[in-house]
């Protein structure tokens, strides 16, 4: 088949549709992948094709809009800020690149949120698939939506209807005045429904770390997608620090960002001394880290997460998707600083598991309130137990062939 995979997003949402890439490559299919340029070098090293999208990355925007959307308290006015800095405000030039890259193949595979990339997709008449990444944003009476507790089927489907409601009014809104503007067809609840391809939604995420759920049929889960990294060497200094005491606490922010890196560093650091622990920091999109050399501890810019994190005794990040499937394949306990979108549904399903204390948000992050839950985990081992069980049982996941072999039978 030839296949035209966009990516839109930070690269938790970024990495593991490269490894779908890479996979679907290795089957013998053809793909193109669209992206920014900011991508543009991982793409060409999972060997496929490239189509620039000319939407600059500017990291100080970024920031700014972070910023703005970490204080918030209501999650609808912080997905509605999400939605018109990362879709609607460059949605045309994102629109109108996909709507060339996709003429002559057979497929399109899309983020869920990634309007513009289904409406290129819509008007080229061929079919499009969309992969999310977060099983707790799709609408099912199992569960009440997030941050609701579970009430039973009817107490939850009054829930959702009025999450709908409240999201028609301020969400459907945006996104529908995009898909006017470039001709199309108006959805209807596109926060809730309208957003998932008709034919096929690939959850990308684990089922052994989500409850189950009777999801619509067009809903599949598959298990995570990892981007295998080709073989690291790691930095000497690196080796000497982990070989220079016991398993550090290891912190990590991922693709987060915020005009304030050294404020957080500086609380990171104090949580750290507070609990006698040896941490490694990683610098990610928020710029973490300290020059300076301070004893029992290392600062570093991206280090393979399947190599680090079995060599921490915890590790504390965000909640994304991509970083919390990684830390449970690495069979370690976690401690969750949740900045926005789905990171709060994961630091709960964690807390659920056993795995990790309760979550953090990050507007609320103080030294004090992380050494707390640092000092919880490491009392704690049975969460330490918990997580090897749990990584053992998703060892046995393969979700990139399951992926794939979903996509061929469609």
């Amino acid at each position: 088949m030839k296949i035209v995979i966009v990516c839109w997003g930070s690269t938790g949402d970024v990495y593991p549709v490269l490894a779908l890439s890479e996979r679907l490559l290795a089957r013998g299919h053809q793909v193109r992948v669209c992206s920014p340029a900011l991508y543009r070098d991982k793409i060409l090293e999972v060997g496929a094709e490239y189509y620039e999208i000319g939407v600059a990355f500017d990291l100080a925007e970024f920031h700014a809009a972070m910023d703005a959307i970490i204080p918030k308290r209501d999650p609808t006015a912080m997905l509605r800020l999400i939605v018109e800095e990362g879709i609607v405000r460059r949605g045309e030039k994102w629109y109108q690149d996909c709507l060339t890259a996709m003429r002559g193949f057979d497929i399109a595979i899309c983020h869920s949120v990634d309007i513009p990339g289904q409406e290129a997709a819509i008007r080229n008449g061929i079919p499009w698939l969309t992969v999310t990444y977060c099983p707790g944003f799709i609408k099912s009476l199992d569960f009440a939506p997030y941050p609701f507790p579970n009430w039973g089927r009817i107490c939850n489907a009054i829930v959702w209807k009025l999450a709908e409601l409240r999201l028609a009014s301020s969400i459907d809104t945006l996104f529908n005045q995009f898909i006017a503007s470039v001709g199309g067809e108006p959805r209807s609840s596109v926060a809730l429904d309208g957003m998932y391809s008709p034919h096929l939604n690939l959850i990308a995420a684990s089922p052994t770390l989500c409850p189950p759920a009777d999801f619509p049929p067009n809903h599949k889960f598959t298990g995570v997608w990892h981007l295998a990294s080709p073989s690291y060497t790691p930095p000497t200094e690196l080796v000497d620090f982990l070989a220079a005491g016991p398993p550090p606490v290891i912190i990590t922010f991922g693709s987060m960002g915020g005009s304030n890196g050294r404020e957080t560093t500086e609380i990171l650091i104090e949580a750290v001394k507070k609990t006698n622990q040896r941490a490694i920091i990683q610098a990610g999109w928020g710029q973490l880290g300290t020059p300076e050399t301070l004893q029992d501890l290392y600062c570093t810019e991206y280090v393979p997460h399947q190599w680090l994190f079995p060599k921490g005794c915890c590790v504390v990040h965000h909640g994304g998707a991509g970083t919390t499937a990684s830390v449970c394949r690495a069979k370690v306990p976690s401690v969750v600083v949740a900045h926005h979108a789905d990171q709060p549904y994961w630091g709960k399903r964690l807390f659920n598991l056993g795995v990790a204390p309760k979550h953090l948000r990050r507007r609320n992050l103080t030294a004090e309130r992380l050494a707390r839950r640092i000092q919880q985990v490491l009392a704690t081992p049975e969460m330490t137990a918990r997580a090897e069980v749990l990584g053992k049982q998703m060892e046995t996941e393969d979700g990139l062939t399951t992926a794939a072999e979903m996509i061929e039978s469609f």
